[in-house]
């Protein structure tokens, strides 16, 4: 009777483990049904950058990483930018769903057809500037006459300040991202961000110094976030969404840079973390500052819009005046 009692138990047993692991099996399928749910629920989204990853898109990348993306819904994908990469193309063509461009860039783009729209400025100080090193005579943009010139092809600032200071001797050169024939000329200037080559001038022994672009009197936004007309128009909601979580992100990036940064550094491993923050800490108040201090994260003016529109017009570098209000909206920032 015991063996015969020992070997029901040891059935019971056995069956007892088969019940439980088919249980903990269809659990496990439960659960992974869900996970496969809710990554379904995520919508689809990409952003294309103007540049390799860097501080410049800090807060973008913190919204990446601490999921504030997937909490509004979205899947996203970040697609770095370069010297011939063109966020706008690609937005317009639809292969990314947001960009990061210029201000002016918008406005040069519309002029041409171009259906986009600027949702958020990330700077109210565009850090763009012109570099030159420390022991030039330059105090000034009049100062720049005779000298050579690396800049992109086209750009309006470039334009202005030409006119502006009646820079007629200037020698211009394409900006091709390469710092190697500014530091060979030691009498040129080349187009820089003040949160980036300044540092890296610096590592190689270099001293800089640099005027503003901002200063001149040309003020576009930089890194303006943009979509196109028909993302707006049809998608109101998931702009909402994208810019929340963007805005989120860089409200965290704003105190927490150290925490991401190694991250950023993940997409560009020749950015070198001192570099990284060296521009988290010189962009604080170009971002932060100014009408942002009133109005939030990517405030934009009506104002600086215009003043912007017209400088192009009177340039010959726009065709038509428009009205400003179809170049950009604030309706999907944060109400302060």
């Amino acid at each position: 009777m015991q063996a015969k009692g020992k070997g029901y138990t040891k059935i019971f047993i056995l069956f007892l483990l088969v019940l439980l692991a088919g249980c903990g099996s269809q659990s496990a399928s439960t659960n992974n049904e869900g996970v496969k749910e809710d990554s379904e629920k995520l919508e689809k989204v990409k952003q294309v950058t103007n540049w390799f990853a860097e501080p410049e898109h800090g807060g973008n990348y913190a919204a990446l990483m601490k999921g504030f993306y997937k909490e509004a819904g979205i899947d996203m994908t970040i697609e770095p930018g370069g010297p011939q990469v063109s966020p706008i193309q690609i937005v317009a063509s639809g292969e990314a769903d947001f960009g990061i461009t210029q201000a002016d860039d918008i406005l040069l783009a519309r002029d041409k057809g171009i259906p986009i729209v600027a949702i958020g400025a990330i700077f109210q100080v565009n850090p763009q500037a012109l570099l030159y090193q420390a022991d030039q005579n330059i105090k000034d943009f009049s100062d720049l006459n005779g000298r050579t010139v690396y800049t992109a092809p086209g750009t309006g600032y470039w334009a202005y300040i030409k006119k502006a200071y009646q820079l007629d001797n200037a020698k211009e050169m394409a900006y091709s991202g390469q710092l190697t024939p500014f530091i060979e000329n030691k009498e040129s200037v080349t187009q820089c961000y003040i949160t980036a080559e300044p540092f890296a001038l610096k590592q190689q022994g270099i001293e800089t110094k640099y005027l503003l672009i901002h200063d001149s009197g040309y003020q576009p936004y930089g890194n303006v976030i943009f979509t196109t007309e028909k993302m707006v128009k049809e998608k109101p909601e998931l702009v909402k969404r994208f810019m929340e979580a963007t805005t989120k992100g860089w409200e965290y990036y704003k105190d927490h840079s150290d925490e991401v940064n190694p991250f950023i550094h993940e997409y560009n491993p020749d950015l070198s973390m001192e570099a990284l923050e060296y521009g988290a800490e010189q962009q604080l108040n170009l971002i932060f500052g100014h009408d942002a201090k009133d109005h939030g994260f990517g405030y934009m003016s009506q104002e600086r819009w215009n003043t912007l529109q017209n400088q192009l017009y009177e340039l010959g570098l726009i065709k038509k005046k428009e009205d400003i209000a179809n170049a950009y909206t604030n309706e999907f920032l944060a109400k302060n």
